[in-house]
């Protein structure tokens, strides 16, 4: 497969891989936080010591860089199929949540996690895919 990197736009790449940054930290702050960190059976004193071995710069900085790569990925995926609208980005968009989906089910099959932590994450997963469909399919 031949990747067309003069098609992908990249800011386009930019502006999803930050909107999701930006919707994760709501997602696991304002919306969830509080219950994700309870179905994980975190303490209080847990969550300082990790957050403590991953100062900001480090945390933030990596979910940064991946959220980027996951969009570099998905307008490399926008540009191959040319995919031409943000109906059709939003489609591609569930079908590779429907595999991210089936993938992370897996993981959680063969863990003691409660159902709930598999809800929060793959609800944030589907939407973010959503937003990033939308925004590349539309912004060519």
């Amino acid at each position: 497969m031949s990747i067309p990197w003069g098609a992908i736009n990249y800011w386009a790449v930019l502006v999803a891989g930050l909107a999701t940054f930006l919707l994760g930290g709501l997602w696991y702050t304002a919306l969830f936080g509080k219950l994700w960190v309870q179905l994980n059976g975190y303490t209080e004193e847990q969550v300082k010591k990790m957050q403590a071995r991953r100062p900001p710069p480090v945390f933030f900085g990596g979910m940064v860089a991946c959220y980027l790569i996951v969009a570099l990925v998905f307008g490399i995926l926008v540009a191959t199929f040319n995919v031409p609208t943000a109906l059709a980005g939003i489609g591609l968009g569930c079908l590779l949540w429907l595999a991210m989906a089936a993938i992370s089910m897996t993981g959680h099959i063969a863990s003691d996690k409660p159902l709930g932590l598999f809800v929060i994450d793959t609800s944030f997963q589907l939407i973010f895919l959503v937003m990033m469909g939308a925004i590349l399919g539309s912004w060519r």
